[in-house]
């Protein structure tokens, strides 16, 4: 019941036509986030799978909730898929020189390549609290602070993989764009991109009109006034996916949550997820 207001709220928020609107969405924004996190104080594991864990403020700001074992779960079960995925692509995480985690957040995904021998491990955000957290917690990644817009700190040709996990689900068309070509200049030409959209498998939230416009390749987005937010959201039709690629990168695999439950169920994603090779 509380939840479900929650979600009333907040999609009268997303549709209405007030003034200040983004105000007003990112105070309610904040106000869940302060809320969840007092609703994690319960659990006091400070630890796992002998790391720090981020305390529940951080991790509501990255997931949405502070439920520790979901964080934990999720984030294993994505990086064992990225694993495989990568295997299978020729391109065995072990065998490379440096990787990207692209808006790290707390480490949910990352911390489950601390036992990586050969590649160094890089992550970025622009919650400078998150990068903070990551440096002063996990010693086996480097991660730095960046802004909302591009550039990345980093040097051309620079990583033979990123991975971009719910990044692009909450940004406007045109910075989303920006950021896959700024993706582009920091990967190694035949280097891979792995990244996550609100796809097919998401079309149920929009409201008929905008499944109309869905429907017809056009791309949805809620609250473009806050993107970079957890209610700022981006529902991509597949074939607005390979124009936002452009000839910058091929599509190696495709995961449809619909399409291969089986898969996206292991792997703990509801997001439609790519995998891509530089050109």
């Amino acid at each position: 019941m509380e939840q479900r207001r929650r979600r009333k709220l907040k999609n009268a928020i997303i549709r209405s036509r007030i003034p200040f609107k983004g105000a007003l969405a990112r105070g309610y924004l904040r106000a869940c986030e302060r809320y969840l996190s007092l609703r994690g104080r319960d659990d006091r594991r400070v630890s796992a799978n002998g790391l720090a864990l981020p305390p529940g403020r951080l991790r509501v700001l990255v997931a949405g909730t502070a439920e520790i074992d979901w964080f934990l779960s999720s984030g294993k079960a994505q990086a064992d898929y990225l694993r495989r995925l990568l295997s299978q692509a020729g391109h065995p995480v072990e065998g490379m020189d440096a990787i990207l985690d692209f808006g790290c957040g707390c480490g949910r995904i990352a911390r489950w390549f601390a036992d990586l021998l050969g590649p160094q491990l890089n992550g970025c955000d622009y919650n400078r609290e998150l990068v903070d957290w990551c440096n002063a917690n996990l010693g086996f990644m480097h991660a730095r602070k960046t802004e909302l817009q591009p550039p990345l700190p980093y040097a051309d040709d620079s990583f033979d993989f990123l991975y971009v996990f719910s990044v692009f689900t909450h940004l406007s068309v045109e910075l989303a764009e920006r950021w896959m070509g700024e993706l582009a200049r920091v990967v190694k030409p035949g280097g891979l991109v792995w990244f996550t959209i609100h796809g097919e498998s998401y079309k149920e939230r929009l409201l008929p009109e905008e499944k109309t416009r869905f429907d017809a390749g056009e791309i949805v987005v809620w609250l473009p006034e806050i993107e970079g937010t957890n209610l700022c959201g981006a529902y991509w039709p597949s074939a607005s996916v390979e124009g936002m690629l452009g000839s910058d990168f091929e599509v190696l695999v495709h995961l449809d949550p619909q399409a291969d439950p089986t898969t996206a169920e292991d792997a703990r994603l509801t997001h439609d997820a790519y995998l891509v090779r530089r050109l």
